[in-house]
């Protein structure tokens, strides 16, 4: 019988991945969010009670070029529920904004610039490197900033937005310009391995809420960790253990070398579609129901998944590589 591993990188079908022990839970969190340290509406103790309140077990406090203080804001330590300090490192070329998230980090960071949007973006990514974090690249197609052609062509970056619910981020396709999944799909057909975040990018806590304000809660990702520690979390998003996601959630995500299998927590009466995608783009094949199982055939490059439902949310479960 073929062991229940998860596939965490660049594999030869798998076979270099670790099996799950029992331990491991999912958590809810955010990597990307803004207080009044920066241009939040909310000051930074309201922000924290907000994902607290609303069933978050972590969330990253970014605030642009401002390490927000995070050691006096978690009331409980014992609950669960953690703050993982972060900034986001607001940078530009020739007015092309740059924003790159470092997560984890426990000193402010900020722009490194360059001569070009490649370069900027690599020096701000090798910056939050040295300083101990994780780089996470946020909203590329706000102002339609760049494109896979220059993320292709990083190193030592593994996590990007592919779906941010701030205002005016251009998360899906239209007028002839890719949406953020087709980007990611061009990236994955390069060979080039990186994993898709949701996040809610959130500055309006307070007043209305609707699509042309950031408002929390409106995409988050789900991590799987043995435990919810800082490290433990930084670590499972590093090697692609989470799934993002608008409100559709996983019972289970189980893949083997032979093939990736999921069960979705149903809601209501809602109905559901799942995808498998592979290059460039392909749906290698759909399902509907709560149970989707894709069995390999080891030519696809790499597998994905994503699930719709009814209701118009949805899910995006990571890449699986299959060759190099």
């Amino acid at each position: 019988m073929k062991k229940q591993v998860y596939c965490l990188g660049l594999v030869l079908l798998c076979l270099s991945a670790p099996v799950y022990p029992q331990s491991l839970r999912w958590y809810k969190g955010n990597t990307h969010c803004h207080t009044t340290n920066s241009d939040g509406d909310a000051l930074p103790h309201r922000v924290v009670r907000w994902y607290h309140d609303h069933g978050y077990n972590f969330v990253v406090i970014s605030d642009h070029d401002f390490l927000t203080e995070t050691a006096f804001l978690d009331a409980d330590p014992k609950d669960e529920f953690i703050l993982i300090p972060g900034v986001e490192i607001s940078d530009s070329f020739e007015g092309i904004p740059i924003h790159v998230n470092a997560i984890n980090v426990h000193e402010v960071i900020l722009p490194r610039h360059g001569e070009s949007i490649r370069e900027t973006l690599q020096n701000d990514i090798d910056a939050v490197v040295a300083g101990g974090g994780l780089a996470q690249i946020n909203h590329p197609n706000w102002r339609w900033a760049f494109t896979d052609e220059e993320m292709s062509q990083l190193r030592d970056v593994r996590l990007f937005e592919i779906y941010n619910f701030s205002t005016n981020c251009n998360n899906f396709g239209a007028g002839g310009r890719p949406g953020m999944e087709a980007v990611w799909d061009r990236m994955l057909s390069r060979g080039f391995l990186i994993y898709g975040v949701a996040s809610d990018d959130a500055h309006d806590y307070s007043g209305e809420y609707n699509r042309r304000r950031s408002n929390p809660g409106t995409g988050w990702i789900m991590v799987r960790s043995e435990k919810l520690s800082p490290e433990a979390v930084t670590g499972a998003l590093s090697r692609g253990d989470f799934y993002a996601t608008t409100g559709v959630l996983l019972k289970d995500l189980r893949v083997s070398d032979e093939r990736i299998a999921l069960e979705i927590e149903p809601e209501s009466d809602w109905a559901y579609t799942t995808r498998f995608i592979g290059r460039n783009g392909e749906i290698l094949k759909e399902v509907f129901g709560t149970e989707a199982a894709y069995d390999f055939r080891g030519d696809e490059l790499y597998v994905r998944a994503r699930v719709f439902a009814s209701s118009g949310e949805f899910a995006c479960i990571q890449p699986v590589f299959l060759k190099r």
